[in-house]
């Protein structure tokens, strides 16, 4: 069964938002709340540029796993 955001939201206050699958790989720089991903792709020092040229300078960087993937539509 799957879970609305809304839902995940209010069952998990302190986690961030969940991944969509087709970032599965990659890379992703999110906003300092983790609610928005700001950056996104296979080379991490280009995912942080991008997170700084959207004013993050500081970044939460995170590599999305291949598989077994369990994430947001």
């Amino acid at each position: 069964m799957q879970m609305k955001l809304d839902e995940f939201t209010a069952r998990f206050p302190d986690r961030g938002r969940p991944v969509p699958a087709e970032l599965a790989g990659q890379w992703i720089a999110w906003n300092d709340d983790r609610s928005q991903v700001l950056a996104h792709g296979t080379d991490l020092s280009e995912v942080r540029r991008q997170a700084a040229e959207h004013g993050c300078a500081c970044p939460v960087l995170q590599k999305v796993p291949r598989a077994p993937f369990v994430g947001g539509a």
